[in-house]
């Protein structure tokens, strides 16, 4: 008897090979090609290096040059402090009510779900290079074209430069983005009971009452991953700002991670850009962390 139930014991887990055949490839792959990068950037960024030459070790001096006052860091991170919270507060605003709309089941409820949620399948660079011929100068640019016909507007708008860019991404981003969140929502819509709608209408409920008291309680728990997917995003932008600045971002236009690439790649600082991937996967973390923790709510189980 004691045999019997010994056998079992050791038959409660696959074996030790089995789980090395199949999962020690994987685990090899994924620490030589990310652990591992990981783990030396944490190492490059406390040396002063070229990428060719002999590395000096400085110690915390990247990180010491990095939050010093009026540093191009500071100035990159408060752009993505803007494209974080502006875009993603329109793109937040606009998922919600499209989603709450269709899930009413408007006329044409199928169509507006398949053409917002188009633009998602069309890569960034392709988003970015559509919108700056809108925003052209020339007589291609449908907006200035725009502006001229109806508000006799005479000067095109210089909407790509690097005074106006960032301003000039928040359409673009919304338009891009909306349809994704849309489609996220109204999928945890779907699930809310009709039983809880049709007794809010017998007690005279509108549908401001409806979607404040019944639809945003009950999806809370996927709003929150949603803020936390544009939170990564703002702090993580880079193709669409290097492709609309034709690859050569200003102080006025960089991000965390255009600057990282150029204090790398174009000024083949190493070190300094190293030290920036660092600050940027601590800034992702955190505001993860915190995001989470902001939004943490009482979970309602229907």
């Amino acid at each position: 008897m004691a045999a019997q139930v010994a056998r079992r014991g050791r038959r409660r887990g696959p074996p030790l090979h089995f789980l090395a055949v199949f999962i020690g490839p994987s685990l090899l792959l994924y620490g030589a090609f990310v652990l591992w990068p990981a783990i030396n950037a944490f190492l490059y960024s406390l040396l002063r290096w070229d990428g060719l030459g002999k590395p000096v070790y400085v110690g915390l001096k990247n990180f010491r040059s990095i939050v010093a006052h009026g540093s191009q860091f500071a100035v990159a991170f408060g752009h993505n402090v803007f494209l974080t919270v502006v875009p993603g507060a329109l793109i937040l605003a606009l998922a919600l009510y499209f989603a709450f709309v269709i899930h009413q089941r408007v006329p044409g409820a199928r169509v507006f779900r398949i053409t917002f949620f188009f633009p998602n399948v069309i890569s960034s660079v392709a988003i970015s290079l559509l919108w700056i011929l809108i925003y052209s100068t020339a007589q291609v640019g449908l907006l200035n074209h725009a502006l001229h016909a109806w508000f006799h507007v005479k000067q095109p708008v210089p909407f790509t430069s690097d005074q106006n860019l960032l301003w000039a991404l928040v359409p673009m981003m919304a338009w891009a983005a909306t349809g994704f969140y849309m489609v996220l929502l109204l999928a945890a819509m779907e699930n809310i009971p009709e039983s809880y709608y049709e007794a809010a209408r017998l007690d005279g409920a509108g549908p401001t009452v409806l979607f404040r008291k019944i639809t945003v309680p009950l999806i809370w728990d996927v709003i929150t991953v949603g803020v936390i997917f544009l939170v990564i995003g703002g702090l993580k932008i880079f193709d669409v700002i290097w492709v609309m600045d034709n690859g050569q971002p200003s102080n006025s236009t960089h991000t965390m991670a255009t600057l990282m690439y150029s204090k790398v790649f174009e000024e083949y600082n190493v070190g300094y850009g190293t030290a920036i991937a660092v600050f940027l996967f601590l800034q992702v973390l955190l505001a993860t962390l915190l995001s989470q923790r902001l939004m943490r709510r009482e979970a309602l189980e229907y």
